[in-house]
Parts: C-alpha cells; structure tokens; sequence
C-alpha cells in the first residue's frame, strides 16, 4: 500500500493524464492569488540556514510546536515536539533524527509556529460554526492507504507548507490526490467531501485559497468530477496491475 502524498509525489503520470492543464503556467495562476500576512514577520533564510537540523525535521518541529500553541500551551515542551516530529519523519527514509533541538533551532521552530497558530486562528474566527481538525483522515483508494492532511476546517483542507519558494505543481497534485480520494470516499460511503483548500506558507506568511471546483475546471480539460473519478479509478487499477506487481488487491 502506498500514502497518499506518495502516490501524487512519485507518480505524477497520473496527474498528467487527469489533470493535463495542471501545468508551471496555471500553478503560477494559481500563486497570483496568493495574501499576504503583513502583520507577521518572515523568517528570514539566514535564520533558516544557521539551524543545523535538516529542514523538514525543523519544520516538523515547528509544526509539532504550533499544535502545542492552538491547544492552549504558551510554554514550550520540546521534547514532545521532537517526539512527534520524529514519529512523523520515521515515514521518510531519508529524514535525519536528532537527538536533542538547540537554542537556535527552538528559536526558530518558535516562530514558525507563532506565525502557524496565528493564520490558523484568523481563520478559525472567521468560521466560527466548524470545528479546527488536526490530522484529517484522507480516505484510501484500492492499493493507496488512508492517510492523514494537516488541518481541516469544515469541508476545507488546510495543507502547510514551509518552503522558500512558492507552493508548486507537487503542492497541488497533493491536495488534488486529497480530494480525489475524499470524493471516492463520498460517492462510495456518504463521507465528507472536501470542497476546497487552503495552502499556507508560516515560513513567508501568505495563503492560497482556492475551490476544488475552481481547480478542476482549470486543470482538467473539461472532465466532470464523475468523469475524473471514474478515469481515475481505471488508471489507479491498470497501474496496479502493469506498473505494481508486487501489490496485492
């Protein structure tokens, strides 16, 4: 069984025959809709860089930190930030683990969590009537897992994002995947159909709101939501049998 994120990051072949229109140029549509946070301050990538951990476990920490702040701890417990960005990078072979997180590293996992916390709350006053999920369970798919996105808020998926550049095709092929498989899972089981996304940089502080709707008449040449699922489902199938061998159904 392969995640998710796996399957949108490794096998984008999929996407190309899905979504052929998802091209640089409309991902670069799609950034121009971007806000900014001015009332937050930017890491700067010389802070970035003086951290001596590899940066995605820096991230993870930060993002651990954040979840700490949204439930209501103002003091830091770093060892459990490292406990559970640990227990998340475990899902990469290659992530670095660390034994302990130093002054600078706190410093700057802090920030990136103050600033999270701080576009996560604006959000949530203005959606008072849903309830902030951590950890949303994306439904899985014949041979691809369930798995889990960062937030949700209602029927939208809220993805972070930490780079130093703006979101990218990969980005997008993700949270595309994420509503593929929370469609299936709708028409399939009456579940929760996620009806758009969020995509938020704490790092540079500024947001892509988007709906799926949006998305697919954009990226997806004309298919209906039913259309792609059904395409869909017949190419996930065929990939498991010609590309796959190894799974078993």
């Amino acid at each position: 069984m392969k995640d998710p994120r796996t399957v949108a990051r490794d096998i984008p072949g999929i996407f190309d025959v899905i979504f052929p229109q998802l091209t640089t140029g409309t991902v670069a549509y799609f950034n121009k809709k971007a806000v900014i946070f001015s009332d937050l301050k930017v890491l700067s990538e010389d802070d970035v860089q003086s951290s001596t951990l590899q940066k995605a476990m820096l991230f993870e920490i930060a993002f651990a930190r954040s979840e700490q702040i949204l439930n209501g701890f103002s003091e830091a417990d770093w060892d459990d930030c490292l406990r559970v960005a640990i227990r998340r990078q475990r899902r990469h072979f290659d992530a670095q683990l660390p034994d302990e997180i130093l002054p600078t590293d706190r410093k700057i996992a802090e920030h990136v969590a103050n600033n999270l916390a701080a576009m996560l709350h604006y959000m949530k006053l203005n959606a008072p009537e849903y309830e902030l999920i951590h950890s949303p369970r994306v439904p899985g798919y014949q041979w691809i897992a369930s798995g889990e996105g960062d937030f949700s808020l209602g029927q939208t998926l809220i993805e972070v994002k930490c780079s130093s550049s703006n979101f990218g095709s990969a980005d997008y092929r993700q949270v595309l995947m994420y509503w593929l498989l929370s469609y299936a899972s709708a028409i399939e089981q009456n579940t929760l159909e996620w009806k758009s996304v969020t995509l938020l940089n704490p790092r540079k502080n500024y947001v892509v709101d988007l709906s799926f709707n949006e998305i697919i008449e954009v990226t997806a040449a004309g298919k209906s939501k039913i259309e792609i699922l059904e395409l869909f489902s017949s190419m996930v199938g065929d990939f498991a049998l010609k590309a796959l061998p190894e799974f078993k159904l």
